[in-house]
């Protein structure tokens, strides 16, 4: 009896569902991160084995060297494989950057996120930092280090591009689908590893995506000298009222500078979801990438799914 393409186990189907999103980042992955990723139970996905053997056998999916991804291409490990040489590379950057980060006033976490959270990065790739804040002090934070990264970093982004700030009270990540889930479940923590652990019991919605992700308590460092003086004399020379006032101040420039550069791209729904603009929100997506992930993995599904070969797999 031949196969129909659309005769597939909930295994199969989630195997293709984790390749197709990494697929968009041309980043194959290994068996275990594919056990890690499928939105399966670990009951399941002791067949993952031969689950992989099938979909390969089949056409459907690729394997290389150990690798396996959606569609052939011989650059693909290779790319992956010189991607985590330069990751362990950028890595060393990111930890140096993030201890001037958090010891800026008002600065409580700075984990990576982006490419360097996944262990391989492109040629071109910058350090994501996704930060905690004071509550309603999110902007006066951002601020300080977007003046910061303009007078002594010349406005480069390559090594301190700061998109998305959170507050101690706003940990909770309202976007809940896969793209958010696999930024959450990948953040690499590198200050303030107490808030990590707030944030992850804050977003442990992430396991409706990942059940099988178990991520590992950080221990907790003692804050520098440097940061302790931040926080203790630096801090409250912003009296209440004037870093009430400054705060809002800094949020309500920001987001008109931002409506003026990108507003007209947008609809107001995809304007939100790209320039998250809160006390105690700010992200910064300017080329909406969430949503053109979210849109390109269903089309990947599809046409993996679509290409599962009708002939009996086995003979």
């Amino acid at each position: 009896m031949n196969r129909s393409k659309y005769d597939i186990s909930p295994i199969e189907r989630a195997v293709i569902e984790v390749l197709a999103y990494y697929h968009i980042f041309r980043h194959p992955l290994k068996i275990r991160e594919i056990a890690l990723r499928v939105k399966t139970s670990s009951l399941i996905t002791s067949s993952i084995d031969e689950t992989l053997d099938d979909l390969v056998l089949s056409g459907t999916i690729k394997e290389s060297d150990g690798y396996y991804f959606l569609k052939d291409s011989k650059f693909i490990v290779q790319r992956r494989k010189e991607g985590e040489i330069r990751a362990k590379k950028l890595l060393k950057v990111a930890k140096r950057m993030s201890k001037i980060i958090y010891c800026f006033p008002f600065v409580r976490a700075v984990f990576i996120s982006g490419s360097l959270s996944k262990g391989a990065v492109p040629e071109d790739a910058d350090i994501d930092y996704f930060i905690i804040t004071k509550k309603h002090r999110l902007w006066i934070a951002r601020t300080s280090l977007v003046i910061f990264k303009r007078v002594f970093l010349l406005n480069s982004k390559k090594y301190f591009c700061t998109n998305y700030f959170i507050d101690e009270e706003t940990l909770q990540i309202p976007d809940k689908n896969i793209f958010t889930a696999t930024e959450v479940s990948t953040l690499i923590p590198l200050r303030g590893h107490d808030y990590y652990e707030q944030f992850i019991e804050a977003n442990e919605w992430y396991k409706e995506f990942y059940p099988n992700v178990i991520l590992p308590i950080k221990e907790y460092c003692k804050p520098s000298l440097l940061k302790r003086f931040s926080k203790t004399i630096l801090e409250p020379l912003f009296y209440h009222r004037l870093a009430e006032k400054l705060d809002k101040f800094f949020m309500k420039k920001t987001y008109e500078r931002w409506t003026k550069m990108y507003g007209q791209g947008y609809s107001d729904k995809e304007f939100e979801l790209a320039f998250r603009s809160h006390r105690g929100t700010s992200k910064n997506h300017d080329k909406n990438f969430q949503k053109r992930v979210l849109s390109k993995v269903q089309e990947n599904i599809d046409e993996a799914i679509s290409s599962i070969n009708t002939e009996p797999i086995h003979g």
